[in-house]
């Protein structure tokens, strides 16, 4: 019998340095002060969203452990911490494992939400050693973080966040993520090594994107499929729909969509047929999920391409600084790769 493993990240904003020379006025600085408190924010919301999504379930995340979380100047520092229970061989890796991909699921909204929102990138280490957090002094201290910020400093070099190699060589650790990994897709797992360079594992946080942006798009197309032969609605009328929703309060929900039927010279027996579908189908709540999904992914490879581009051009004859982007073109490029049946996002690949 023994405790649960704590896990601790330690994340650098890459190009946050860059940022903070062009704060020249208090505005700016104010600017940047609300960007960052948005910025854990983000964290802490999937906190709450975890605690709403797990109550009452046979393992609750809370019940388990305590998750602590700092920013400390460009720095990020996240552990959870298992509280005082102990469990079997197979509950220790499961559990372990299993609250492991929760904390990725966040580190990844935080790495898109700093990508869609500043074109920043993030590199860094994960650890299983001791970490304490005082969120109330923004301390972190502990072997973990040590470990972590060690990991990132002199190993993780380009934007990639690498495992510790406790971690990675623990056989019976790595083949529960894979495990945890597969209801996600039959070929992905949370945690990639690196072959074209060292052989370290890091985080693949544009694999699970795209994963997940593959699983909306078949929703999409599985959407599309039912409103066509259940309602006889089409693409262009969900669409309009949808962004009848998305560009309007509730308040003036039915006003719009009124305007929206003049404007596309529907019959009272279109009107019929779409009130129909909208007062008893979950279809538009799934399509505005899978139209959200992609506008979001497609604003994040917007942003990566325009960071990859623009630094490869700029460091063109400064080697180190060049590998980071080098690297992050082909992570890029490789990960488009696996989802061709997903035309779109192949124009995303950089040449």
């Amino acid at each position: 019998m023994k405790k649960l493993i704590q896990w601790t990240f330690f994340l650098d904003i890459l190009g946050y340095g860059q940022v903070q020379k062009n704060i020249d006025t208090k505005e700016k600085a104010d600017k940047f002060v609300k960007f960052m408190k948005e910025t854990k924010k983000i964290v802490e919301i999937q906190d709450d969203i975890a605690e709403k999504i797990y109550k009452g379930m046979k393992f609750n995340l809370n019940d388990y452990y305590d998750f602590k979380s700092v920013f400390i100047s460009d720095s990020f520092v996240l552990t959870a911490i298992p509280k005082e229970r102990e469990f079997n061989d197979s509950e220790y890796y499961s559990y372990s494992t299993f609250v492991m991909m929760e904390l990725t699921f966040r580190i990844i909204e935080l790495i898109e939400f700093l990508l869609r929102e500043e074109g920043l990138l993030i590199r860094g280490g994960i650890s299983r050693k001791f970490t304490y957090i005082s969120e109330e002094n923004s301390l972190a201290i502990g072997q973990g973080l040590i470990e972590a910020y060690t990991i990132e400093s002199s190993f993780a070099e380009v934007p990639r966040i690498l495992l510790s190699q406790e971690i990675s060589n623990d056989t019976k650790i790595m083949t529960w993520f894979d495990r945890q990994s597969k209801p996600y897709g039959n070929n992905f797992s949370i945690f990639c090594k690196d072959t074209n360079k060292d052989d370290l594992y890091y985080l693949d946080y544009l694999g699970y994107t795209l994963v997940l942006l593959n699983r909306g798009e078949k929703m999409r197309s599985d959407i599309l499929k039912e409103a066509k032969e259940k309602y006889s609605i089409t693409e262009e009328t969900l669409m309009g729909i949808f962004n009848i929703i998305k560009d309007t309060n509730e308040e003036n929900f039915r006003e719009d969509l009124s305007k929206y039927y003049a404007k596309s010279k529907f019959g009272k027996e279109d009107i019929k047929i779409v009130e129909k579908m909208l007062s008893e189908s979950y279809i538009m709540s799934w399509f505005q999920q899978s139209e959200i999904l992609k506008s979001i992914t497609i604003k994040s490879l917007d942003n990566l391409i325009k960071t990859i581009q623009k630094n490869i051009k700029k460091h063109s004859e400064n080697i180190n600084v060049l590998k980071k982007y080098v690297w992050l073109r082909e992570y890029l490029n490789n990960s488009i790769e696996k989802f061709p049946h997903i035309e779109f996002i192949q124009k995303y690949k950089i040449i």
